[in-house]
């Protein structure tokens, strides 16, 4: 019993809101407050905003729902670009750790099971932030392959140039 009227009494106090009054303090300073002063005014104060993610499908859920035609027409479409957009073609990046990163863009966006692989001086490399390269010139390709190693398509290869800060 006496954990419901605590219950009770928890749910009315939040529901309740007490009305906000804006006034010009002895100091002429502006204040505001839940109880009314002579001179005050009183303030609209606008519900708080709220938001609600949407509600994200189970794996069984995504199992029974038919592909959208979105993704069913981007299946099997062949690559028209792919593009390496940063080191730039004789490009000098300077980098005293020997980190280059390497930045591209794919045409159609790269499709299920298919995987884009980073060339550095025709060596394989385990991911796009490249590091301990040695200074010197160094060349760059990307290029997308499908589930079974088959070649879709490659970037041109670029050139660029890495230097060591040096502090004269």
């Amino acid at each position: 019993m006496k954990y419901g009227i605590l219950l009770v009494s928890f749910f009315l106090v939040s529901v309740v809101q007490a009305d906000i009054y804006k006034y010009t303090n002895k100091q002429g300073k502006t204040s505001y407050s839940d109880t009314p002063v002579t001179g005050a005014e009183k303030v609209f104060v606008p519900p708080v905003m709220t938001y609600e993610a949407p509600v994200q499908p189970t794996e069984k859920e995504k199992a029974v729902q038919p592909k959208d035609e979105a993704e069913t027409s981007n299946e099997n479409v062949p690559y028209s670009t792919l593009d390496i957009i940063s080191p730039i073609d004789q490009g000098t990046v300077r980098n005293n750790q020997g980190t280059v990163n390497v930045t591209y863009d794919l045409q159609p966006a790269l499709q299920k099971g298919d995987v884009v692989e980073l060339l550095i001086d025709g060596v394989k490399q385990p991911n796009f932030d490249v590091q301990g390269l040695a200074p010197g010139e160094h060349t760059v390709q990307i290029q997308v392959v499908d589930s079974n190693g088959g070649f879709k398509i490659s970037s041109q290869k670029i050139t660029f140039y890495l230097h060591r800060n040096i502090k004269r």
